[in-house]
C-alpha cells in the first residue's frame, strides 16, 4: 500500500508542474500509480487533513484533486476496456471517496473540488458526496446575505467568462464540473443566473443546462430566456441551438423548449451567415471490445484548423464530444497521423457521421440521458444540420446495408459462408481481438471452473446465447463503418452484415465461429487478470471485490 509520504511527494511534484504551466507525463504516471495501487482513499484522506489545517495550502489541495481526477480517469478507462481488476479498484476508489465525505462536515470548497475531480474523471458523484454538498450549502446559507450573494454570483460568472475566452461551451463545462454534486435546486438557480446575464457567452452557456439529465435547471433557463425575450433581442444562434437540441430531449421536456423558441424568435436578431469551413477529413474507428467508436473530423477555416471528435458507446449513446480549436495544419496533420497510427480507422463522409450520431442519440433518448452540450459545438464546426434520434435494430440495419446486393451474395449459402468466415476476422481486423465478455457475472462463472476448455464451453453455454443482439449490433455497425469507407469495390463489410443479420434473426445456428472466438478471448482475458485477482485478496493490499 502506498504510504502518506509517497502521496505527499506526488502532490508536491504535481503542484510544481501545475505552477510551471500544465501537468506533464510525471503527473499522469503518478495518478495512474495511485489508482492502480489502491491509494485513492489515502489521497482523499490527505485532502481532508490538509483542508482541516488552520491555513491549508490551496495549491496542494488543487494538485491533490487533479491527482484524484487522473487516478479515477485511468481506472474508469481500464474498466470500460473490459478490465475486471480496474473495475474492482474503481469501485473501491469510489467507496473511499464516499466514506471520506459522509458526515465529515467538509467545507463546500473542498467538496466542489472533489466533485469536479469525479466528473472530470468520467464518473457521477455518489449519494454521500451529493448529500454532503447539500448539507454544506445549507450550513453556508445566510438569509441576510442572500441578496448580496446573488449580485456577487453575477460578477463571479463574468470573471469566469473572461478567463475562458467567452467560450460558452468551456464555461458550461467548468460550471457543470465544479457544481456536479450541487442539488438540482441550487444548479437551477445558478443556471437561471446565467440565462439572465447580459454577457452573451453566459446566456449561451446556460443553454447547456437544457441538456441536463435533471429537467429543473433546463426549465429554469428556458423560463428566464422566455421572459427576457420580451425586453431583449437575442442572437439568432441562440434560437438555432435550441432548435437543434429539441429532438434530443424526451417528449415531456419539449413543450418548454417550444415556448422558449417562440418567444425568442419573435424578437431575434437577423440570421447571421455561418462562418464557412471546409471539412478536409472525416474518420471513424472500428468498434472495439468495449463497444466504443470514435468519429474525428478536421475543418479548415482560413489558415487555421479545428478538430472535432465524438465518442459513441454501445448501450450509452453519445458519451463524449470535444473540439480542439485553432490548430495549425501541421498540428492537425500530426494529430490525425497519431490517430491513424494507433487505431483502425476508415475515411467516411458526413452522411455516415449523421447516421451514426442519429443512432447514438436514440440510445441517449431511450436512457433519458441527453448528450453533452459540446455535441452542439461539434455540429456547428462540421456544418451538420438537424439530426434527430433514429433507433436502428441490428437486424434492420443489416438489411438496409445489404439492400441492392445480389441474392447470390446474400442467400443462405452466402450467409453460412459468412458465419464460417468469421474465424478469419482477427487476421483482417485487429480490433476483433478485443471482442470478449467481461464483468462480475463472467468472473463469477469462470472462477470455480478449472481448465481452459471447460471455461470456453461455459461461456458458449451460459453467456453468449443471451448476447446475440449485443454482438449483432457490434457486427452491424462494423459493417456500416467499413461500407462507408469502402468505395464501390470494397466487399469486406458484406460478411459482417450477413453475420449481424443471422445473429439478430434468432435462428438456430449450426456453426458460429464468431462466438467461439469471443469465448476463447473471454477466457484468455480472464486468465490474464489472474495476478490482479490474487493481489486483491484480503491482506494483499486491495479490498475484496
Amino acid at each position: 500500500m502506498v504510504g502518506q509520504g509517497t502521496i505527499q511527494d506526488a502532490i508536491r511534484m504535481v503542484s510544481r508542474e501545475m505552477a510551471s504551466g500544465s501537468p506533464g507525463p510525471a503527473t499522469l504516471a503518478a495518478g495512474a500509480m495511485i489508482g492502480q495501487t489502491g491509494a485513492t482513499g489515502a489521497l482523499v484522506g490527505y485532502l481532508v487533513a490538509e483542508m482541516g489545517r488552520k491555513r491549508p495550502a490551496a495549491r496542494l489541495v488543487q494538485a491533490g484533486c487533479f491527482l484524484l481526477e487522473t487516478a479515477l480517469s485511468e481506472l474508469r478507462m481500464g474498466r470500460d476496456g473490459g478490465g475486471a481488476a480496474e473495475a474492482g479498484r474503481l469501485a473501491a476508489a469510489c467507496e473511499a471517496v464516499e466514506a471520506a465525505v459522509a458526515g465529515a462536515g467538509l467545507p463546500t470548497e473542498l467538496l466542489m473540488l472533489i466533485a469536479r475531480a469525479v466528473v472530470q474523471g468520467g464518473l457521477e458523484p455518489g449519494p454521500a458526496l451529493r448529500g454532503a454538498m447539500e448539507a454544506a450549502l445549507e450550513a453556508d446559507f445566510d438569509p441576510a446575505l442572500a441578496e448580496q450573494a446573488e449580485g456577487g454570483m453575477g460578477a463571479h460568472l463574468a470573471k469566469i467568462a473572461v478567463a475562458l475566452g467567452h467560450d460558452p461551451f468551456a464555461i458550461h463545462g467548468e460550471l457543470v464540473s465544479s457544481g456536479a454534486a450541487v442539488p438540482a435546486a441550487h444548479r437551477a438557480a445558478m443556471a437561471a443566473q446565467l440565462a439572465g446575464s447580459a454577457v452573451p457567452a453566459l446566456h449561451d452557456a446556460a443553454l447547456g443546462f437544457v441538456l441536463d439529465a435533471d429537467a429543473a435547471p433546463g426549465d429554469a433557463v428556458l423560463a428566464v430566456l422566455g421572459e427576457r425575450a420580451r425586453q431583449h433581442r437575442f442572437p439568432s444562434g441562440t434560437v438555432e441551438r435550441l432548435v437543434r437540441m429539441r429532438p434530443w430531449l424526451a417528449a415531456a421536456r419539449q413543450p418548454a423548449v417550444d415556448a422558449a423558441i417562440r418567444a425568442l424568435r419573435a424578437g431575434a436578431e437577423a440570421v447571421q451567415p455561418a462562418v464557412g469551413g471546409e471539412v478536409t477529413m472525416l474518420l471513424a474507428t472500428l468498434c472495439d471490445g468495449a463497444g466504443a467508436q470514435s468519429l474525428f473530423g478536421v475543418v479548415k477555416q482560413g489558415r487555421r484548423h479545428t478538430m472535432a471528435a465524438v465518442l459513441l458507446k454501445q448501450g450509452v449513446g453519445v458519451a463524449e464530444a470535444w473540439i480542439n480549436n485553432a490548430m495549425t495544419r501541421r498540428d492537425a496533420d500530426g494529430l490525425m497521423a497519431r490517430i491513424t497510427g494507433t487505431l483502425e480507422t476508415v475515411k467516411v463522409k458526413l452522411g455516415f457521421v449523421e447516421q451514426a450520431l442519429a443512432a447514438g442519440l436514440a440510445v441517449n433518448l431511450a436512457r433519458q440521458v441527453p448528450p453533452p452540450f459540446t455535441l452542439v459545438q461539434v455540429f456547428e464546426v462540421l456544418g451538420l444540420g438537424l439530426v434527430p434520434p433514429v433507433a436502428r435494430a441490428p437486424g434492420v440495419l443489416a438489411d438496409e446495408l445489404l439492400e441492392g446486393v445480389s441474392r447470390e451474395q446474400t442467400g443462405p449459402a452466402a450467409a453460412r459462408a459468412a458465419l464460417l468466415g468469421a474465424a478469419g476476422w482477427p487476421e483482417m481486423f485487429d480490433v476483433v481481438g478485443s471482442w470478449f465478455e467481461s464483468g462480475a457475472a463472467v468472473e463469477a462463472l469462470l472462477g470455480p471452473i478449472v481448465g481452459r476448455r471447460a471455461r470456453v464451453a461455459a461461456v458458449l453455454r451460459e453467456v453468449l446465447p443471451g448476447r446475440r443482439l449485443f454482438w449483432a449490433e457490434r457486427c452491424a455497425w462494423m459493417a456500416a463503418t467499413l461500407k462507408a469507407g469502402a468505395g464501390d469495390d470494397g466487399t469486406e463489410w458484406v460478411g459482417l452484415a450477413l453475420v449481424a443479420r443471422e445473429l439478430a434473426s434468432g435462428r438456430e445456428l449450426a456453426e458460429n465461429p464468431l462466438f467461439a472466438l469471443i469465448a476463447e478471448a473471454t477466457v484468455d482475458a480472464f486468465a490474464a487478470r489472474a495476478p490482479a485477482r490474487r493481489a486483491a485478496k484480503p491482506g494483499r493490499g486491495s479490498p475484496r471485490r
